[in-house]
């Protein structure tokens, strides 16, 4: 009986972490570097750049408040894609996706605090299950504890 319930604990824990893998890597590969061209779309345009680094911003309040209206949109938008990619395939990393340079990892430090606990269950679950690297999972830990 030990080790029927033995086994039975070992495959519903092996369940637990199984993921789907992923149909067609090329979109995937397409469709997470359009997600992180939209993380950076208005964060490095002219209007947000303009009052970086100390400078006083050229541009009047209005309208850079609503440029970052524009950009928090994205970042919903983001974000519910990749918790759901995520929790379908796991951590989206270069190599299983082989998509060099996503970063994918931006997405979740862009956040809004709304995600924060959901970011944060599914970013220790992936790291247990070695998926995403000690580094991106501090980097994204950070921010949904408010450490950045």
């Amino acid at each position: 009986m030990k080790k029927l319930l033995s086994y039975i604990i070992v495959l519903s824990s092996l369940w637990a972490v199984a993921q789907e893998s992923i149909p067609n890597k090329t979109e995937m590969c397409t469709l997470l570097k359009k997600m992180i061209e939209n993380d950076q779309k208005h964060r490095n345009g002219k209007i947000l750049k303009d009052g970086k680094f100390g400078r006083k911003s050229t541009y009047p309040k209005h309208v850079i408040d609503s440029v970052w209206v524009l950009q928090r949109k994205l970042d919903v938008e983001n974000t519910e894609k990749l918790l759901q990619l995520t929790e379908k395939y796991g951590w989206l990393s270069d190599a299983s996706v082989q998509c060099q340079n996503l970063d994918i990892w931006l997405i979740f430090r862009h956040s809004d605090k709304q995600y924060y606990q959901k970011i944060s269950a599914l970013i220790e679950k992936e790291h247990d299950a070695k998926r995403l690297n000690s580094f991106q999972y501090k980097l994204i830990k950070d921010h949904v504890t408010g450490k950045y």
